[in-house]
């Protein structure tokens, strides 16, 4: 396989993962229960297998953001490379951080549901907000927002691809005040998740076309 060829796999798996990633991400909030959270309706949702499949879901579509940044740094490495390769880590170290507190939201929340319904008592449900709201975990949750923002907004810059990645970008650093709102508002801006992440997705393929058809233009 030559070395385009190689870069261009590498393009279309960047555009190959912000749809997937697009695809999970408005999936997470439309699969995932919602309840008062207080009671044993609430822990029936927290029990549910969709609690866990959902937010694995959030998990997969934040790692592949992270994934097309990479495949994005492996296919250009002589443009712009040093904000790409800076995108690329924040949003690794992005990743990692929100996948900590993802793991007690969707693993020990859905065992605390379980054993509340088994004692059919909700006395045990205070114990998801002390997990969630966990002053070292708080912090991970923050700083992880914080820097796949910073990831994507860095990526949007060395991108200059318009519209779409600007888009995205702004609907990433709305993930913080997003989960304040009720479950319609939630669903709908990852509808519009899904939204930028097809359009970024087809503005970086279609670029990558485009190279690929003034490089054949150069030889002929």
């Amino acid at each position: 396989m030559s070395y385009r060829n190689i870069q261009n796999s590498y393009r279309t798996a960047t555009s190959a993962c912000l749809a997937v990633a697009g695809v999970a991400l408005a999936a997470y909030p439309l699969l995932r229960p919602y309840s008062d959270e207080k009671t044993l309706s609430g822990a029936a949702a927290f029990a549910s297998n969709s609690w866990v499949f959902a937010h694995l879901l959030a998990v997969l579509g934040f790692a592949l953001i992270a994934g097309a940044m990479l495949f994005d740094v492996a296919s250009r490495p002589a443009t712009r490379n040093g904000l790409r390769v800076a995108a690329a880590a924040t949003g690794v170290v992005a990743v990692t951080l929100l996948s900590l507190y993802y793991g007690f939201e969707c693993f020990a929340l859905n065992e605390i549901g379980k054993a509340a319904l088994e004692a059919n008592s909700d006395q045990g449900m205070a114990l998801a907000d002390r997990i969630r709201n966990h002053p070292a975990a708080l912090t991970l949750f923050g700083l992880g927002w914080l820097a796949l923002g910073v990831a994507v907004t860095l990526w949007v810059v060395a991108l200059r691809s318009g519209w779409a990645p600007i888009a995205f970008a702004a609907l990433v650093w709305l993930y913080l005040p997003q989960f304040f709102l009720p479950s319609a508002g939630r669903i709908g801006h990852g509808v519009l998740v899904l939204i930028a992440a097809f359009a970024t997705a087809w503005v970086l393929y279609s670029e990558s076309d485009r190279e690929q058809e003034t490089a054949a233009g150069a030889l002929a």
